[in-house]
């Protein structure tokens, strides 16, 4: 049994490589001490201690552009670190990546399908924080949970849902604010569903079914599971230069039969997946305003079924004729052609899509290769 699992995961995976390669960085004791308050903070009503995090604060702000590292286990799960930074201030990460009138996915494409706050008080605490900052009030933690549906994986093309702890902090840094987030899954996620990346992974286009399963050819059986997720973003802000210091520390437990398929090494891809977009999207010169995003939405959701339909169509379409979708195995294609997949998405899917394709005309293309 051991032998036929490992053997699957060189057919998904490839050939194993060692974690992170030349590009590691030591993490101390002192900088996990910071990581596992804040993350303990999710599942608890304990204060948070500003104190504990100067290390990692540090750490965040003066390690190199593009680092990453291995982590630590945490509940037996690998883990990967990386850092990046975005120009600009907080109140544009708050403007666009935690303004509760905009879908987070706005901001992550190629990372989240849908998500919703289960505790709508949330949204409340998301609606005052920009003021928080403005009055300079440094001490502000919220929590609560949400509920997500992640983008099919590159290399299996399953998608999951689950539900998680979520905290955001702010506090006082060194050169500027600091803004913390942290997610916690709750629970064993639902079983993988059969998804595709439809041509380049950068130009937001996948496809969802009901069928469970991976979309990797021959492993369509795989019974697959996120057993266990937490990650932690923190912004540092240096005011001085408008730049945002970002360093995303994420453990991930994933597979089937209750093995993990996981390395440090995939997860640092997904890490880097989602660094490149939210990149890429927050820095766009022509990126509209955030009341414009934010109204455009509301313009959809008000949308009734057919008039999606009839929008969405042509994009649908579009993908069958430019043969985009005949990367995709399984009944995919069948589907698009039939109209049943249009007839099957979601309200709320179709005005994803329609709001990607129209924040596409304001983001520069990014090369395929």
């Amino acid at each position: 049994m051991p032998f036929i699992l490992f053997f699957i995961t060189l057919l998904i995976y490839g050939t194993f490589i060692p974690d992170l390669g030349k590009s590691q960085q030591i993490i101390s004791d002192q900088v996990y001490t910071g990581v596992d308050h804040v993350i303990s903070l999710s599942k608890s009503k304990a204060d948070l201690k500003p104190e504990l995090l100067s290390d990692l604060i540090n750490f965040v702000s003066t390690t190199s552009q593009d680092s990453s590292a291995p982590l630590k286990e945490r509940r037996e799960s690998k883990g990967a670190f990386y850092k990046f930074s975005i120009k600009g201030d907080l109140v544009h990460i708050l403007d666009y990546v935690y303004n509760p009138d905009i879908p987070c996915y706005v901001a992550m494409p190629s990372s989240l399908h849908q998500q919703e706050w289960v505790t709508p008080e949330t949204i409340i605490e998301l609606k005052n924080l920009p003021e928080k900052l403005e009055a300079r009030d440094f001490s502000y933690v919220f929590r609560g949970r949400d509920r997500e549906i992640i983008t099919p994986d590159i290399n299996t093309g399953a998608y999951y849902k689950y539900d998680q702890d979520r905290l955001v902090a702010s506090l006082p840094g060194p050169t500027g604010p600091v803004l913390v987030s942290v997610s916690s899954q709750t629970d064993i996620s639902e079983v993988g569903k059969k998804g595709c990346v439809a041509g380049s992974d950068k130009s937001w286009n996948y496809l969802y079914s009901d069928k469970v399963g991976l979309s990797k050819t021959g492993l369509g059986w795989v019974n697959s599971y996120l057993y266990y997720a937490e990650s932690m973003i923190i912004y540092v802000v240096d005011s001085s230069k408008g730049v945002i210091h970002v360093g995303l520390f994420k453990w991930l437990d994933a597979g089937w039969a209750t093995m993990n398929m996981v390395n440090s090494n995939h997860i640092l891809k997904g890490i880097k997946r989602f660094a490149s977009d939210f990149k890429r999207i927050l820095e766009a010169p022509g990126l509209p305003g955030p009341t414009i995003l934010a109204e455009k939405h509301r313009q959809l959701q008000r949308s009734s079924k057919q008039n999606l339909q009839e929008t969405i169509s042509p994009y649908l379409q579009n993908m069958i004729n430019s043969g985009t979708s005949d990367e995709c195995s399984g009944p995919f294609n069948s589907l698009l052609s039939s109209g049943e997949y249009l007839e099957g998405m979601s309200h709320e899917e179709m005005v994803k899509i329609l709001m990607l394709e129209y924040l596409k005309e304001y983001i520069p293309e990014q090369p395929t290769s």
